[in-house]
């Protein structure tokens, strides 16, 4: 799996930020914590970048391995149906896999697909995946790629000038687990983790409607958040869900990269997300007492499909609980939380 050996000594280095504001009332909101789906025995399945159609169906993209219990990540789809008693998933569907030489040939893995219309090569596609690509088994020098298509099922088609957030260094974890926010019709903002000079959260605008012309804008540092956040935005704020670890979290239990909990916040759209002063406000927690595990992490927002907020009333997060101990990979299933905001 691509990123051990990177975010164990990140976490035991870098404090994770703590965020100290409550919701509007003061009082925070204890999610709806529910089971959704697993790749069964000897896979597991983290990363979750889940969009939500105008017909209520779900598509889910995600990280799993192909073989079982073999640690080589892979795209997977699991693609959810609505019925009278929830979401039927329906078995996961290969997406993309490693490439057989270049940047990402060992895993590739943390997928963000988005509804955006861009050329290439005088073809027209209708939607990106932004996705982490690495070609070094130590995890690190892990860049981000771009792979179109002109259905959301796929097929998808890697890119030809990949990666497009490349990362010279050979001996840090990189650039990735990207998030993509659609601005306009030319441009999408992008979130990821990065250990540049900037890190470890950043973002940039890439003009991307020309995939023969792409403009990338300047690398911005974001404070006050985890590597390991994701947003959302709305009409009039931005939420932002991160894995975290509490004051009390136990450093010695394995695996020990792996936040215990995650927090979902806000701010609002016209704020500074890059000021000095913390602009976020939380709504609430996944916690272990929640999930009824100890590790949650890798969150990720259900989003309509250009990132914004599907409901108005509600806000859902896919997560990825885990046990500690010798079998914790395997026990990487897909869970959600249902934030009701009424």
């Amino acid at each position: 799996m691509k990123c051990i050996n990177y975010l164990q000594k990140l976490l035991l280095l870098f404090p994770l930020a703590v965020l100290s504001c409550s919701t509007d009332n003061g009082v925070l909101i204890v999610p709806e914590v529910k089971y959704e789906l697993s790749g069964g025995a000897g896979h597991y399945d983290y990363a979750p970048s889940f969009i939500r159609d105008e017909y209520g169906i779900i598509y889910g993209f995600l990280c799993e391995n192909r073989d079982p219990f073999k640690i080589v990540d892979y795209i997977y789809l699991y693609k959810g149906i609505p019925t009278e008693n929830g979401y039927d998933w329906q078995p996961g569907t290969q997406i993309i896999a490693p490439s057989d030489t270049g940047w990402d040939n060992c895993h590739i893995c943390d997928p963000d697909v988005r509804e955006f219309r861009t050329v290439w090569k005088g073809e027209t596609y209708d939607w990106i995946m932004t996705y982490l690509g690495v070609d070094q088994w130590d995890c690190c020098h892990n860049q981000i790629g771009l792979a179109v298509s002109k259905c959301i099922e796929g097929p998808y088609i890697k890119y030809d000038g990949n990666p497009i957030v490349p990362y010279e260094g050979r001996d840090k974890w990189g650039t990735g687990q990207s998030t993509t926010i659609v601005k306009n019709d030319s441009t999408i903002v992008l979130y990821y983790h990065s250990t540049t000079e900037n890190g470890p959260y950043c973002r940039r605008e890439i003009i991307l409607n020309d995939l023969d012309n792409i403009r990338l804008g300047e690398e911005e540092s974001v404070p006050h958040l985890s590597p390991n956040s994701y947003p959302m935005y709305s009409g009039d704020r931005i939420y932002m869900v991160s894995e975290m670890r509490s004051p009390e979290y136990d450093r010695t239990r394995i695996p020990t990269w792996v936040g215990d909990h995650c927090r979902v916040a806000w701010m609002p759209i016209d704020g500074d997300m890059l000021s000095e002063e913390d602009p976020w406000t939380v709504i609430g927690d996944i916690t272990p007492e929640l999930s009824g595990f100890p590790r949650n992490h890798n969150p990720g927002f259900l989003t309509d499909t250009r990132g914004y907020m599907p409901d108005d009333d509600r806000i859902v997060v896919y997560f990825t609980p885990a046990v500690t101990g010798e079998d914790w990979l395997w026990s990487y299933d897909l869970y959600s939380a249902t934030f009701d905001l009424k």
